[in-house]
């Protein structure tokens, strides 16, 4: 074989990585030099690390490298992200990324030591969980349209639950508030299970929460009335979605998303993107979507980076009148 010259070295070089992007059966374009951390920016347990190192597992053969999964919590999932904005941009630095540490945080003025968006490189959009909207179990509501007829007519706000301040579960409620017309008050929670305990009393009427919560709760606690996307949730086929009970193109996810530091090089987001995206499509993975709450999305990084771009507008609206103070 003859020598190649310098000029025809890159084209050969592209043409390679091209090819081996097309097979399913190739080896890894890019060697990675040691293993990839993979940033979870919550403690270990949750739903978001079990999908995190189930994703890891399944993606580290198309990586030629293991997948480490670094559990990072703390300050609400900021400590994490600002760990990969600052590591170096050549893809052993990943996050598992939710609204919390980007579009959210952003969106409720949150003194972050990054860009919540400029400072990552987004890979793609992992998967989408609805959130379930509860009702008390004294509630005289059996559907959407009552328990929003109930909302709108109260005399007195009805108290509503959050697991937070400037949470999903929040600032959900609040949008839904706005466009609805309805007559509730917000009261925060440090997570779901205290605002169970307050809702199946009574001394809650309504809450938005996590999908895996209701999987994993007490039902009597609660009537599930609806949920947020755009179709019905698998895992809770017989419940409706809030379009179907009257409240148009009200959708709303909490998304995870795959991510790196900003300047990735696009060869190697690209191989990231095709190991995991491999990953999603692995029995591995798909047998516990229904236990994960969680639908599997896929889209490339182009598109999260889109998607992204709408949810900060989205929460900065929702938000803005609000006066969230935090830091």
């Amino acid at each position: 074989m003859g020598v190649i010259a310098p000029t025809m070295a890159p084209m050969l070089r592209r043409s390679l990585l091209l090819a081996s992007l097309a097979s399913p059966l190739a080896t890894p374009a890019l060697a990675f030099d040691k293993p990839i951390r993979l940033i979870v920016p919550f403690a270990p347990g949750g739903s978001q690390d079990v999908l995190g190192r189930l994703l890891a597992q399944a993606a580290a053969p198309g990586l030629g490298q293991q997948v480490v999964v670094e559990n990072r919590a703390g300050a609400g999932g900021v400590l994490g992200a600002e760990a990969v904005a600052r590591a170096a941009p050549d893809g052993t630095t990943l996050l598992l990324a939710t609204a919390g540490q980007t579009t959210i945080a952003k969106a409720i003025g949150r003194n972050l030591p990054y860009d919540a968006l400029a400072s990552f490189t987004p890979i793609l959009h992992l998967s989408d969980s609805p959130v379930a909207l509860l009702a008390a179990p004294d509630m005289p509501v059996s559907d959407i349209a009552g328990l929003l007829r109930m909302a709108r007519e109260a005399r007195e706000p009805l108290p509503y639950a959050s697991t937070g301040i400037g949470t999903n579960t929040h600032l959900i409620m609040e949008d839904l508030k706005a466009r609805a017309g309805l007559n509730v008050e917000h009261v925060p929670y440090r997570g779901a299970a205290a605002a169970f305990n307050d809702l199946a009393a009574g001394r809650i009427r309504l809450m938005f929460v996590s999908v895996p919560s209701v999987l994993t709760s007490d039902a009597r606690q609660f009537k599930v009335l609806g949920v947020t996307s755009r179709t019905r949730f698998p895992a809770l086929p017989n419940t409706p979605t809030l379009i179907e009970g009257g409240v148009p193109g009200f959708e709303a996810s909490i998304w995870t998303g795959l991510t790196g530091p900003a300047g990735m090089p696009p060869a190697v987001v690209a191989q990231i993107a095709q190991a995991f995206q491999a990953a999603m499509r692995a029995e591995l993975f798909q047998s516990r979507l229904d236990s994960l709450g969680v639908t599997v999305n896929g889209s490339d990084g182009a598109a999260f980076g889109a998607m992204l771009q709408d949810d900060l507008a989205r929460w900065t609206r929702v938000a803005a009148p609000l006066n969230i103070r935090l830091d």
